[in-house]
């Protein structure tokens, strides 16, 4: 019990240690203070009701006169803002030493998540269309959707982590963003997501980056064509590579023929036949390669075929796509780079569905999409307004009221950052709780991995904290918890 308590202080030690990245962010000490004492409560709330439940967790020297309404006015505060503590997470991210890599690249990954709010008077609320395939989901909903960004990291074996590094709302902003920023340009969620993508290439390098088959447009091949030449990813020799994956019914072009007369008049051609590729698995059966490599987190024998070809008409981008068949699947993943091999490719789209766990954690373990900030500025939302009529909030013309939505907007940025931050903290901890040899103490019905999840850290540092009381008495939150449990 001593050794497993000091084990846990050294995990403390580690996780105040990253906190220390983030005092350049906040202009104020009792800002600072607030951000710990929020990220504690995310750390080990064993439910999650937005600002209510932190507010279990959190001790205001001596004085409970109103927490909520104190932890409210942080989240509102002009003290910090969601850039500075994007910046200083990032930097965190930099220093890490546990990253995936494929290759010489970093891993990132990506995914949109549409997050049901049933309030009335909240910023970025509106009616969407489910494009999911379960049935356990309504086909329309109302509520935001946010874009996140995060990077594979893990122990060198079979486990790894999506931590996520960014995640804003991309939809249903456009008016709120244009009061903040008179110069900002609307653009679409797949574009969005690779500028977002773009900014977490300062910390993360070098990096390929996982999405589904949503985001296999145009204009997210032209977002990275444009951010692998921007000037300063040039200079340092920063890059990105898409991996994604194509429809069933998607099409290619071979390379154009050469043409027998140069100096024939007229324009070149741009582009050769037309490929079916999911015809490919029947045409070229007999030049597959089978291989047994890792894939959707553990090992099984896949067969694949490479290829080189023109994607999309107009643009006539050369992608790599690989056919890949296993005893469950066919499916076809295509690759921005045709330096990387087929194992990489399919090695990089193997971890995407890390994100979807990531989301999952988020959701009920750490609670990063459960926050309601809602203002009376805010118009009524009429969840039966007809498409194309305009958006009642682009009619305020009152700059108070601007003023509040747009707190509250920040609000929301805010407390989904402080969330990641959280969740990003609870898996570093699990790494290192492995390393240094700190055995969960949570009882599971199944077999594990080694290394434990966000949802064991966190019930294990409630644990300890209710039986390790008088070790971290210093401590603001077993402070706390000791006067509730002697009272």
């Amino acid at each position: 019990m001593k050794e497993d308590k000091e084990k846990m202080h050294h995990l403390q030690e580690y996780e105040r240690g990253l906190l220390e990245y983030f005092r350049p962010a906040f202009s104020r000490k009792k800002a600072f203070a607030n951000f710990n004492r929020a990220i504690n409560g995310f750390l080990i709330a064993d439910e999650m009701k937005a600002v209510t439940d932190l507010v279990r967790y959190s001790e205001y020297d001596g004085d409970y006169n109103k927490p909520y309404e104190k932890l409210i006015k942080f989240f509102h505060a002009s003290s910090y803002s969601v850039q500075g503590l994007q910046d200083a997470w990032r930097n965190v991210i930099a220093d890490l030493t546990c990253c995936v890599k494929i290759g010489d690249y970093n891993l990132l990954v990506g995914d949109g998540v549409k997050v049901a709010k049933s309030g009335r008077y909240m910023v970025g609320v509106k009616k969407m269309h489910q494009e999911s395939e379960s049935m356990s989901k309504r086909e329309y909903i109302c509520g935001q959707m946010y874009g996140s960004i995060g990077i594979i990291v893990g122990d060198g074996g079979p486990k790894a982590f999506c931590l996520p590094i960014e995640t804003t709302i991309q939809d249903g902003n456009a008016i709120v963003e244009s009061w903040r920023n008179p110069s900002y340009k609307h653009e679409s969620h797949v574009v969005k997501m690779m500028q977002s993508a773009a900014r977490c290439l300062k910390a993360a390098g070098s990096s390929i980056l996982a999405l589904d088959r949503y985001f296999l447009t145009q204009s997210a091949v032209k977002s990275l064509i444009a951010t692998n030449g921007q000037e300063e990813n040039v200079l340092q020799k920063r890059s990105m590579i898409l991996v994604t994956k194509a429809r069933r019914n998607a099409i290619a072009f071979e390379q154009p023929p050469k043409e027998e007369n140069p100096h024939k008049r007229g324009p070149k051609r741009k582009k050769g036949a037309t490929v079916k590729l999911y015809g490919l698995f029947e045409e070229k059966e007999a030049e597959f390669v089978e291989k047994r490599m890792f894939f959707y987190d553990q090992e099984q024998d896949v067969r694949y075929y490479c290829i080189d070809l023109l994607w999309s008409p107009g643009l006539y981008h050369t992608m790599r796509f690989v056919l890949v068949e296993t005893k469950k699947r066919k499916c076809i993943l295509v690759s921005s780079d045709t330096t990387l091999t087929p194992e990489q490719i399919v090695a990089s789209y193997s971890y995407r569905w890390k994100i979807e766990q990531t989301f999952k954690d988020a959701k009920h373990t750490v609670g990063t999409f459960s926050s309601h900030f809602w203002t009376p500025s805010m118009p009524r939302l009429d969840r039966y307004r007809r498409k194309g009529l305009p958006d009642p909030l682009a009619a305020i013309d009152n700059e108070g009221r601007k003023r509040r939505i747009i707190s509250s907007y920040e609000a929301y940025g805010k407390f989904t950052m402080v969330g990641n931050i959280a969740q990003g903290l609870l898996q570093l901890m699990a790494l290192k709780a492995n390393k240094i040899g700190y055995e969960s103490i949570k009882y599971l019905r199944t077999y594990t991995k080694k290394v434990m999840s966000e949802d064991s850290m966190n019930f294990n540092l409630r644990k300890i904290i209710n039986q390790g009381i008088d070790l971290f008495s210093a401590e603001p939150i077993p402070r706390l918890i000791s006067q509730m449990l002697s009272s």
